[in-house]
């Protein structure tokens, strides 16, 4: 803005200098006022000298104001090609009789300021008198605050699919939860990309305390080509009980210029997602499901359905192989993984030594107890898969069932 004033300023200071010396001459002169609808959003400021000069300063809410010539009836078409309109993209200015009305469209896309110098007219007989309009425009929002309302979205928590497919309200770790992207008035658009996408170069999904983020939009623009990219649904899962508080942030030239929080509430049932009461039960086959976080890219998980052998309901969990490229690290990885799992959710770990009496549906052979956890409802144990030609491939993986429920 400030390199459109400088000359500007400089101009004013000559002609308030002079102004003193030709009140005599003033008849010669357009003298103005106005009405000014959008006081907030536009600067209006006049100067009389020998050349009339008006400066208006818009913002990027834009806005109208009425500028009135209190001593010329009838102006002089304003437009290039002769007509009462001139248009100059972002704004619009028109003559009726002794007004000119101009317009300034909202437009908060962060575009570099623009400037316009008009020349408006009018015939004191034979001679033209002349006034000089001055327009700058900005177009960045520096206060998300002031943001307009059609750039700023929600995040909203859609919908909730239990691990165990019964009737739950509340999420629970290991839950799929499903999340929208909406504008500022909660419309959901499935295809293409919504106007309030334009404003900005990444909308980035992100939580705290957690080390990974989604980019939900993304504007790539070269020298030769743009590409955008948005994802107005996405699903994921959580692997503790506890208050996620995630954001939407809105960047644009590598700033936060709009956020919307959200916070997801999760809870533990008798362990993770399990219900032991009114979860449902595989009779035969159980199925496993892959258990992520897009927000913690560092584990996966796969869960598999519970099972029941002689009145006893149990399940396992697996950690699914990230990035290793050896036995030994894979082996690794899934003990880091399953016991930081048992850690945040139980804590820490008890020996496993005598504890395997307790379980009903263990395998007989080819497991060997690492560590043990339990709680109110729930024991569980981190098992190493011994290798063998019967057993199939190494690995540990959680076993937990059920406790024995007291009777009514």
């Amino acid at each position: 803005m400030n390199k459109y004033l400088l000359p500007i300023l400089a101009f004013i200071s000559l002609c308030i200098c002079s102004c003193s010396n030709h009140y005599d001459k003033m008849e010669d002169w357009m003298y103005w006022s106005h009405d000014n609808q959008s006081p907030d959003d536009i600067k209006y400021s006049y100067l009389l000298d020998a050349v009339s000069m008006l400066f208006l300063e818009v913002n990027y809410n834009g806005g109208d104001i009425t500028l009135i010539c209190n001593n010329y009836d009838n102006l002089e078409p304003i437009g290039i090609d002769g007509s009462d309109t001139y248009d100059c993209g972002w704004g619009k200015f028109t003559v009726e009789g002794r007004q000119v009305k101009c317009h300034f469209p909202e437009d908060a896309l962060g575009n570099e300021p623009m400037s316009e110098q008009i020349t408006i007219s009018a015939m004191n007989g034979k001679e033209i008198v002349n006034t000089i309009l001055y327009v700058t425009r900005s177009f960045t929002c520096t206060d998300s605050d002031e943001l307009p309302d059609k750039y700023k979205f929600k995040l909203v928590q859609w919908a909730l699919m239990p691990f165990m497919n019964g009737d739950f309200g509340a999420a629970a770790p290991f839950d799929n939860l499903s999340f929208r992207i909406t504008d500022y008035y909660d419309h959901y658009q499935a295809l293409g990309f919504p106007e309030f996408t334009q404003h900005y170069d990444s909308i980035v999904w992100c939580a705290d305390d957690f080390p990974n983020t989604l980019k939900v939009y993304e504007r790539q623009n070269t020298a030769s080509s743009s590409e955008e990219h948005f994802s107005s649904q996405w699903s994921s899962h959580f692997f503790t009980s506890t208050d996620v508080k995630s954001q939407l942030k809105g960047y644009r030239d590598g700033k936060v210029v709009y956020s919307t929080p959200l916070t997801t509430n999760l809870y533990e049932r008798d362990f993770l997602c399990y219900d032991w009461t009114d979860g449902n039960v595989v009779i035969a086959n159980p199925g496993n499901e892959g258990i992520y976080c897009l927000l913690d890219k560092r584990y996966e998980y796969t869960a598999r359905h519970t099972m029941e052998t002689d009145g006893t309901r149990y399940a396992q969990i697996s950690a699914r192989l990230i990035k290793v490229s050896s036995n030994e690290e894979s082996l690794a990885y899934q003990q880091e993984a399953l016991t930081k799992l048992m850690t945040d959710n139980i804590g820490q770990a008890q020996t496993a030594a005598g504890k395997t009496e307790s379980f009903k549906c263990l395998p007989t052979e080819g497991i060997e107890a690492i560590k043990f956890w339990e709680n109110k409802t729930t024991r569980i144990l981190l098992l190493h898969k011994i290798p063998d030609e019967d057993y199939g491939r190494e690995k540990y993986y959680l076993h937990f069932e059920a406790k024995a429920q007291p009777s009514n």
